[in-house]
């Protein structure tokens, strides 16, 4: 039998041939001639017939004639590339046509080669060679590809399984806690986000928070970002990143600079290997009246919108974390007052692209979230999200169109967290 051979392995597949012609005699010499060459034969009188033994059997060569009944061989080889049969079939056309008309219409129909009438052995062998390196390339990139797409599709499914474990960590939505109530918007740019949030109890006095914005996109910045979460979580419980105790046993929290301090030198250190940074807001609010303190480190500065649409920024600049193991960090301080809200933003908002390539900016995210201030934080988070895909797409309706999803992604991770004191 003839076989072809993919690449280097010992993998062969046999090649079958379709003769297609309304003469049962010329099927039968052809038919004879072939399987003395070791091909397996098919044969069908016309072209419908042949459509229908294609779908039945995996003919890997038609050979046709031109001129049939019912449907003749340009027909045919239109069928035949309009149809999907899991492989590629070679087609050639068997015509006593010379023109240079005739073979550009057979050209265009799909035809692979064409052989004159009468057929001649020594040119239908070379022919019968030529279709079989075809194949046999096609073979061989159809089983690339689908190694291409094996590998893709694991890491489509890694990918889909790490997002699952960055959301894991991320807080519940409207959590309320002594008092105050935090609920957050997040749009990674792609699967994983080197952006992280999270508001937590500190102890039975004070609440924590913290906003991270990694260097970069993708599984890199992701796992840098479960690193930092994981300092802050770890560091509530088995040491003292977070939390102090004197001499007397009693626990307060560690100031935020004090804490942003210390991962800059954690992080510094693990820099000598990979090097990577990323800003970060921490704070702390003493819940029993509504005070609280932050650090900013390179992050967007954070503001708060009281309950009457006044504004506060606050936030000291300071440097990213991660970069210069001397770098020094301050406090900012701040009150919530019944009704008031604290955002923490990545600039993944502020510096969402137009068409003409405009920031969003700080102003006008501030004037979204003053005028809907009065919304559940939510839906407010839904207007942000569709202010967001206007501007990035030039959609002005978007506001208008509650369900309409961003046409294209953002070029950057999104993250947005309010902390309201509801009492």
């Amino acid at each position: 039998m003839e076989q072809l051979t993919q690449g280097d392995s010992s993998n062969t597949m046999e090649v079958t041939i379709l003769i297609v012609d309304d003469s049962k005699s010329y099927r039968h010499l052809m038919a004879t001639m072939l399987a003395k060459w070791g091909f397996s034969v098919f044969e069908a009188e016309d072209g419908e017939c042949a459509l229908r033994l294609l779908e039945q059997q995996p003919v890997h060569i038609v050979i046709s004639d031109w001129e049939m009944p019912v449907m003749d061989g340009v027909e045919l080889c239109q069928a035949i590339r309009k149809s999907d049969f899991g492989h590629y079939i070679y087609v050639i056309l068997v015509t006593a046509r010379q023109s240079l008309d005739d073979l550009l219409t057979g050209m265009e129909a799909g035809a692979d080669d064409f052989l004159s009438k009468p057929v001649n052995q020594s040119q239908l062998r070379a022919r019968l060679h030529a279709a079989e390196r075809v194949l046999l390339l096609e073979n061989t990139l159809a089983a690339r590809n689908e190694k291409i797409s094996s590998a893709y599709r694991q890491i489509e499914s890694d990918l889909q399984a790490a997002a699952k474990i960055q959301h894991s960590v991320l807080p519940a939505h409207n959590l309320s806690l002594a008092g105050f109530e935090a609920d957050w918007m997040f749009l990674p740019s792609a699967y994983v986000s080197g952006d992280l949030l999270n508001y937590f109890s500190l102890d039975e006095r004070h609440i924590a928070f913290f906003s991270v914005d990694v260097a970069g996109h993708g599984v890199s910045a992701a796992m840098l970002s479960l690193a930092v979460s994981r300092e802050f979580m770890t560091g509530r419980i088995s040491s003292q990143l977070l939390i102090s105790q004197n001499e007397a046993g009693e626990s307060t929290p560690v100031a935020p600079h004090q804490v942003v301090a210390e991962l800059n030198q954690r992080f510094c250190l693990d820099n000598d290997e990979v090097f990577s940074y990323y800003t970060l807001i921490y704070g702390v609010i003493d819940t029993t009246n509504g005070q609280g303190t932050l650090c900013q480190a390179g992050h967007p500065t954070p503001f708060v919108i009281g309950s009457g649409g006044e504004l506060q920024a606050v936030g000291q600049g300071g440097m990213p974390v991660g970069l210069f193991p001397d770098a020094e960090y301050q406090d900012s301080h701040f009150t919530l007052g019944v009704g008031d809200r604290l955002y923490l933003y990545s600039d993944g908002i502020t510096e969402c692209e137009n068409h003409q390539q405009e920031l969003y900016g700080e102003e006008r995210l501030q004037q979204l979230l003053c005028e809907y201030r009065k919304l559940p934080k939510n839906q407010l988070f839904q207007r942000v999200e569709k202010a967001l895909s206007a501007w990035h797409s030039g959609e002005t309706d978007a506001l208008q169109e509650q369900d309409k999803k961003p046409s294209r992604p953002f070029a950057d991770d999104i993250s947005l967290m309010a902390i309201e004191r509801i009492t």
